[in-house]
């Protein structure tokens, strides 16, 4: 099947393709595989960049294992606004290296302190390891923000892809805890839960390094039986105002296209404000490509747009 792609995209896919189209679980073991994730990914970083600070934060805190970046034009200055990030990668691949020209292009465009968290990876941890890490790491952030230069009353959670998962997960649940309202989510074509019968999933068979068979093959490496779904899916999560503004994003060649208008639909019902954005001809993952999709790299100063706003 043909795909009708963005002239950002054509020639990124037109190479996936000429080296044999693998998606991601065909791509070796999983250690090979996370190996040329980041490799990929760092080929295609955005550059000029290198002037945001960054600091590394890994230690043990409560028996549990800590493992942050921090990210600043700025490192010295205090009281700061502050988007906590996480990064995708099914929950099986990625880390702080291969997000790291994202949470840069944040903190620069948007001029805010960002701080990514890291997580153990399945299949090594399966569910509910990743989330209780990115609970635990939000717990730090909240006790330590003074020394972490942060201004809690001026927070927004983002994250792509199983990170966007993630984000939401604290986010939909942030007020509850700690309560202080949060300012924002953005959720970069997020997985909501697992819908292998919507018409997306059954759409993309082939053709991009995320398909179907993909995420069937990431949630088999996450959960440890069926009933692990219902708890991650982020439809079963509160949805009140006080959790903040909704952006979120999709791309049209995605198995989780459908299931994020679901979301959508949910949140704007429970009177939620939602800045919904659809983008055309693009594939998942197109933020880790940005230094290779100039379309990738100006939704980031959308999104910077939008945190600039919200923070105020």
């Amino acid at each position: 099947m043909t795909y009708a792609l963005h002239p950002d995209a054509r020639p990124v896919i037109e190479a996936f393709l000429a080296k044999g189209g693998q998606s991601f679980e065909k791509m070796g073991s999983i250690a090979e595989l996370r190996q040329t994730y980041i490799n990929n990914c760092a080929l295609a970083a955005m550059q000029g960049l290198d002037h945001v600070q960054t600091r590394d934060i890994e230690q043990t805190w409560q028996d549990q294992p800590i493992h942050l970046r921090l990210y600043d034009i700025d490192l010295q200055a205090t009281q700061r606004a502050c988007v906590i990030y996480i990064h995708g990668g099914g929950w099986v691949i990625g880390n702080l290296d291969s997000h790291d020209s994202i949470c840069r292009k944040l903190a620069h465009s948007a001029d805010v302190r960002v701080i990514a968290i890291d997580y153990r990876l399945a299949p090594e941890f399966k569910f509910p390891v990743p989330y209780q890490d990115c609970q635990q790491a939000l717990a730090y952030i909240m006790q330590q923000h003074t020394e972490l230069g942060v201004d809690v009353t001026r927070l927004v959670f983002c994250g792509d892809s199983a990170g966007a998962n993630l984000a939401a997960y604290l986010g939909q649940n942030f007020y509850q805890q700690f309560n202080i309202e949060l300012k924002a989510q953005v959720l970069l074509y997020p997985v909501i839960g697992y819908f292998p019968e919507s018409p997306s999933y059954q759409a993309y068979l082939s053709g991009f390094p995320l398909v179907q068979s993909t995420m069937h093959w990431f949630f088999e490496q996450l959960m440890q039986d069926l009933d692990d779904h219902n708890a991650i899916c982020i439809l079963n999560q509160p949805f009140i105002r006080e959790n903040g503004k909704l952006y979120i994003l999709t791309v049209e060649h995605d198995p989780l296209r459908d299931e994020v208008l679901d979301y959508v639909r949910t949140a704007i019902q429970a009177g939620l404000n939602v800045d919904y954005h659809h983008v055309q001809g693009l594939m998942h993952g197109m933020f880790t490509m940005a230094g290779k999709l100039p379309i990738a790299e100006q939704y980031l100063d959308k999104i910077s747009e939008f945190i600039k706003h919200n923070i105020k």
